[in-house]
């Protein structure tokens, strides 16, 4: 082989095969990484910010949506294949006993999918956005803390969402699958 043939290139890896690597303990919870494209890909430090939207968000999902739904946490979802990443927030189907013990939720579990967003708004209102979409996940809130608002992303095509909104610091959003469910910006962050 010439050393042209030889050029760096990225390393793709299947949904099975990142899923042996963290069950087998090659990866775990300290690598902070999650699948996209089928490139492992490190994900962005969270700041206080962040974490302090992640703790009222939990709060507030687990008081409003924790006896209806199953609430999973920054927990890995298998979206599509070669595309399995670690949302902030997945509200999922209700299932007894949860999705610990059976199979893993599938993109049809999913009600809403929320991102909390710092430094990676552009990635998460892009490239995850669209992925979410082609998969069919029905609905993405993006907590965008720089700018104060939450972007609701909902109707899935191919293309990308077809319905993108941003609601104010003096406004809430209401889940659409779960209209009962609304949380005001203030309440998020």
């Amino acid at each position: 082989m010439t050393q042209a043939e030889w050029a760096v290139k990225p390393c793709k890896f299947s949904s099975e095969q990142y899923h042996w690597l963290i069950d087998s303990g090659i990866l775990t919870t300290e690598h902070r990484v999650e699948l996209i494209g089928g490139e492992i890909r490190s994900m962005a430090p969270t700041g206080d910010e962040h974490g302090d939207s992640i703790e009222l968000l939990n709060n507030w999902l687990a008081t409003r949506a924790g006896q209806l739904y199953n609430v999973r946490c920054q927990s890995t979802l298998r979206v599509a294949e070669g595309f399995t990443p670690d949302p902030d927030f997945t509200l999922l189907k209700y299932r007894d006993g949860g999705y610990a013990r059976g199979p893993r939720p599938t993109p049809e579990d999913v009600l809403l999918i929320i991102e909390v967003a710092d430094s990676s708004l552009s990635y998460d209102l892009g490239e995850k956005a669209l992925a979410y979409s082609r998969a069919g996940v029905p609905e993405q809130w993006v907590v965008d803390i720089p700018h104060r608002q939450i972007h609701v992303l909902s109707h899935p095509s191919s293309e990308g969402y077809r319905s993108v909104a941003a609601a104010g610091e003096s406004e809430s959003v209401n889940a659409l699958l779960i209209p009962e469910l609304e949380v005001s910006v203030t309440e998020a962050m």
